[in-house]
């Protein structure tokens, strides 16, 4: 009982798409529970990356950057942009930014090239973080946050001390990733089939992406309640990708089934979790995998997608 009543947060206004904000705990362990009202115990932002447009089947590129819109607006979402601006460095791409910043949603820096900071010497990675800030600084909605690239962190103690020591005298905070959806690796084999068949039935790519992420999700929900953190304001990481432009709102109105409420990626950000800085260097993993490795944790993660789910996805053939 008190550990559940450590879980009970204020009320937040529900509306037709079930957006919640992240609120504070109310009452205490004496508080009778008939006078409390829970909010959902499980919290996430959603974290968008990269923004490569040129995939156009299906759905052209602004329509399905309309349609990713959509299903944030229709739960009142405030996203985060993670943005590789040599992506959108054209009309459109400047139209897609423009239509995120209007929303109010987050715009954070993704690298202008999208380098594996890892294999790449750290000065060439520091240039192209500014050189991507002097594009990205022209929308009012982008904030000094920034995430790697494969979130590959550098690879060795010593590289890793030159990007913290980096991103802090040039006043950025990271963004580590609790949740990583594998959504990248699904749109592609969604993006073979279509190549083969624009007509063909997708049906069974949202099915299996949208268990996925509900899987993951709730696989690292329990991981961070193991690690101590409560309440944790997760950060489900996908990219701007035909497959969130056709299933995105299938997956969040899923997760709001499964007990999930959705935070505004810049408070969720601002959780103390994200100021973690594991001394093992990270190496595409959730900040969560990393810290559960330092304390000798089995993160558990689910066997369907090991390997980024392909034996699961050849399985059912797709």
């Amino acid at each position: 009982m008190k550990e559940d009543l450590k879980m009970l947060t204020r009320r937040a206004v529900l509306g037709s798409a079930a957006g919640l904000a992240l609120g504070g705990v109310l009452g205490s362990a004496c508080t009778p529970r008939s006078n409390l009202v829970a909010e959902p115990k499980k919290l996430m932002a959603v974290t968008m990356d990269d923004f490569i447009l040129n995939f156009d089947i299906r759905l052209a590129p602004l329509a399905r950057n309309e349609a990713i819109l959509g299903a944030l607006k229709a739960h009142n979402h405030k996203a985060g942009a993670f943005v590789t601006a040599s992506n959108v460095n054209n009309a459109a791409g400047r139209r897609v930014m423009q239509s995120w910043s209007d929303a109010g949603h987050l715009i954070a820096n993704h690298t202008w090239s999208h380098l594996n900071a890892t294999d790449e010497p750290a000065a060439r990675i520091h240039d192209d973080i500014l050189k991507n800030e002097a594009y990205l600084s022209q929308f009012s909605q982008f904030e000094k946050i920034f995430r790697f690239p494969y979130l590959a962190e550098g690879g060795t103690p010593e590289k890793v001390e030159a990007y913290r020591s980096f991103l802090d005298a040039h006043g950025y905070a990271n963004a580590p990733v609790t949740i990583d959806s594998i959504d990248w690796f699904t749109s592609s084999r969604l993006e073979a089939r279509l190549r083969e068949n624009p007509d063909a039935d997708v049906s069974g790519y949202r099915d299996y992406y949208v268990k996925a992420v509900r899987e993951i999700s709730q696989q690292k929900h329990l991981l961070a309640l193991r690690l101590g953190y409560e309440n944790l304001p997760h950060t489900l990481l996908v990219h701007h990708n035909i497959l969130n432009g056709l299933f995105l709102r299938d997956v969040m109105d899923a997760l709001v089934s499964d007990g999930w409420g959705f935070v505004d990626a810049k408070t969720a950000l601002a959780h103390p979790l994200y100021k973690e800085r594991p001394q093992t260097p990270n190496r595409g993993r959730s900040v969560l995998s990393v810290l559960a490795q330092e304390k000798d944790i089995d993160p558990m993660f689910p066997d369907a997608y090991l390997g980024w789910g392909k034996k699961t996805m050849d399985s059912l053939g797709l």
